[in-house]
């Protein structure tokens, strides 16, 4: 079949081809007669013209002279109605004397792609006529990509050194149904998106109406059966290996435009009309200005992301996870408060209405935790209430935001007016100026409201922005609760009886080489600065700036926040123009923060999720049943076995720390001390021993232990660690 015309109506070439070539129109016929079965959704009528199709000569006239796109169109029908055993007949169908028999399959592959991409909705795809047939067409295209890469060849490299790449002619398949997989898969989030937007507004009118929100739960069910090789007959289930390629199958997460060089690059949205929302981005590294690397995302990843976001908002709005659950003390106090408070019409779709939730829940959760009891526990009340709070706000941005990995644009628009161009998963992209900004805002707004609301319950507060290099975070000090560091999207909470503790060990740690201030406030910022440099990388000595955000007095607003921004921030340096001088030994330098970041990225990956998602929750599944068992009369030894366990694991992942990243920093630190031109004047750099090391998982494994030490903890059947809850499970950091 030649290359040729692309008529918007199905087959109507087929037709106006019939009309044109008397007698000689019998392949025709047969053509059209499979073509309006499939346009009928008639699979049995499929079976007879199908046959005789395959015993004709696709690459004779007047046959031939029919265009791909039809072919292709037919194809992509088939497909998506989930005609498996058909579509594998026909894509294979030889059109062409020409290129190798993958060749041409994959050129087939390459038009339905081509066709999903421009023309879905000619394929009953991101129409919004019917989300649910639409996700069960797109999710049968998936499933057809995955069967069929199933059972491809995948061509291995030559070793050597280095190795040689496979040919041509090996990859040009399984390379085609990678793009089909993402393809699909793209258009899948598509339809989450649509269909979660519709179920927000559901919720904005009536927060108890979950109907959508339910409905993509099961839709994500049958997104998971096809992921995973599930129920499928014999036979047709891919092996293994070949479901983690595709799980672990980077694709890509955004629209860009690159501007080329002195040009500016632009971030789209990933969903359509893609340039309804946009943001300009570098990359931060001088010699990266033509195409700078965005980074994907992985499949398996992705998925995760979508079923936390699901949590995330029915656990907000006061639902269970589990439809079938019925709702417990806590959802139905969830729903108390919105219908109290908001009018049982919640909604979270600016910054001020997220300020005006987390008020009412800290308000709810003061109350709970005070009611009935004495003025004696309200400090401590006030202190828990805070610290909850603050996790939901840091969920908030966890689940609904996505760190850009480039640097956004630091002029105008103003990051809290702007709308921002979201990933394939639906986040919003930000970078670490957007983050501190909108965390500046909405925390000081919130603090502010719970002061209003409880006599001066937050205490004095002092806001201050964090520069390090190739950063800004916030530091946020209230005089009753103690310190919150924000960096990107997550927010660190100390209290003040943690403070003290952290404080004597930076005391004690300070080397006799290094002077502390003698003004007593001058060595609490000292302090403050210092946990904040921690929180973003331990173990690391960074120059180190700080300013206050706000003058005294002056209030909370949009415009304040971003001014403040703009004025003291965005000028802002640490290092001496000899970073940005090519022929200077210090060029660059500042970079080289960025690469231990990634070279940390790369060692989480490799070591952190592993200890956790499989070493740590293995110890578990292996202690489950002598620990929960009530009747135990060994329960002390199996507490401590198990925790000795888990000790020891933790000991050997903290060893690869050592060993793999500290000496890195280590290097970069020895490094920046010993160049006396890399800083401006009124720049320090902070001593990075005077505080542990900071790693979320060991804090949370130490603090699992610290609770199940403790002699009057018990074990409840359905007692689980954060290691072995699905909400708790790691992702790669892409």
């Amino acid at each position: 079949m030649a290359n040729g015309s692309g008529n918007a109506t199905f087959y109507k070439e087929v037709s106006d081809a019939i009309k044109r070539n008397p007698p000689d129109v019998a392949d025709l016929v047969v053509l059209k007669t499979l073509c309006i079965a499939v346009d009928a959704d008639n699979k049995p009528g499929v079976s007879k013209p199908l046959k005789d199709l395959l015993q004709l000569s696709g690459f004779e006239d007047p046959l031939h002279s029919i265009s791909y796109e039809l072919f292709h169109a037919l194809l992509a029908r088939m497909l998506l109605k989930g005609w498996f055993n058909e579509f594998e007949l026909l894509i294979a169908f030889r059109q062409s004397l020409f290129g190798t028999q993958d060749g041409r399959v994959a050129d087939n592959w390459g038009g339905i792609v081509k066709m999903v991409n421009e023309k879905p909705q000619s394929l009953g795809l991101l129409s919004r006529s019917n989300h649910e047939q639409e996700w069960k067409r797109a999710l049968n295209g998936l499933e057809g990509a995955i069967r069929h890469f199933a059972e491809v060849r995948l061509p291995q490299p030559t070793y050597g050194a280095p190795p040689i790449e496979p040919a041509y002619y090996e990859r040009v398949l399984p390379e085609a149904l990678r793009d089909a997989i993402e393809q699909f898969f793209r258009v899948l989030q598509m339809l989450f998106q649509q269909i979660l937007e519709l179920a927000l507004a559901d919720l904005g009118k009536d927060a108890n109406n979950t109907g959508r929100l339910r409905k993509l739960q099961s839709l994500q069910e049958t997104l998971e059966k096809v992921l995973e090789g599930k129920d499928k007959p014999p036979g047709l289930t891919p092996p293994v290996e070949r479901i983690k390629r595709v799980l672990n199958q980077t694709i890509r997460v955004a629209e860009v435009r690159y501007g080329g060089r002195g040009k500016q690059h632009r971030f789209f949205d990933a969903f359509p009309r893609h340039d309804a929302r946009s943001v300009i981005f570098t990359s931060l590294d001088r010699e990266d200005k033509d195409e700078p690397y965005v980074r994907g995302e992985k499949i398996k990843s992705i998925h995760v992301l979508r079923d936390r976001q699901l949590r995330f908002h029915l656990t907000t709005y006061g639902h269970p996870l589990d439809s079938r659950a019925r709702p417990d003390a806590w959802h139905l106090r969830r729903r108390a408060l919105i219908k109290s408070k908001h009018g049982g019409q919640l909604k979270l779709s600016d910054h001020d209405d997220v300020v005006e939730f987390l008020s009412a829940v800290f308000d709810d959760r003061l109350d709970e935790l005070t009611r009935g009891k004495s003025t004696t526990v309200r400090a401590d009340a006030s202190v828990r209430a805070w610290r909850e709070t603050v996790e939901l706000g840091s969920a908030y941005f966890g689940q609904l935001t996505s760190h850009s990995r480039l640097n956004l644009t630091e002029g105008p628009p103003n990051y809290l007016t702007h709308v921002f161009p979201r990933n394939i998963a639906g986040r919003l992209f930000h970078d670490c100026g957007v983050y501190a900004v909108r965390g500046a805002y909405t925390l000081l707004s919130l603090f502010d409201e719970m002061n209003r609301a409880h006599a001066n319950v937050v205490g004095t507060v002092r806001a201050r922005w964090v520069r390090l290099p190739l950063h800004v975070g916030v530091m946020i000090e209230c005089s009753n609760f103690g310190l919150l560091v924000q960096h990107n999207e997550h927010l660190f909470p100390i209290d003040q009886h943690n403070l003290q503790k952290v404080r004597q060990e930076w005391l004690d740690n300070r080397p006799p080489t290094e002077t502390d201030p003698s003004d007593s406030d001058a060595v609490t910022l000292k302090f403050y600065e210092d946990i904040a440099a921690s929180a973003f990388s331990s173990d690391l000595d960074m120059p180190i700036n700080s300013t206050p955000l706000l003058g005294p007095g002056e209030a909370v607003t949009t415009q304040s926040i971003w001014n403040s921004y703009q004025k003291k921030v965005v000028p802002s340096q640490l290092f001496t123009n000899l970073v940005g001088s090519p022929n200077a030994p210090q060029y660059q330098f500042d970079t080289r923060y960025l690469q231990i970041s990634e070279t940390e990225r790369e060692w989480y990956n490799k070591r952190v999720l592993p200890f956790w998602n499989d070493v740590c929750h293995a110890i578990w599944i292996r202690w489950q049943k002598s620990l929960t068992n009530s009747q135990s009369t060994k329960l002390a030894d199996n507490k401590q076995a198990y925790t000795e366990e888990l000790l020891e694991a933790t000991e050997i992942m903290l060893n690869s720390y050592r060993d793999e990243l500290k000496p890195e920093k280590k290097r970069l630190s020895k490094d920046l001390r010993a160049d006396g031109k890399l800083l401006l004047r009124d720049v320090r750099t902070v001593t990075a021993a005077r505080i542990s090391t900071i790693l979320a998982p060991v804090t949370k494994i130490k603090d699992h232990i610290g609770e199940v030490s403790d002699p009057a903890f018990k074990f409840h059947s359905h007692f689980a660690p954060p290691f072995a809850k699905p909400n708790e499970k790691l992702l790669e950091i892409p």
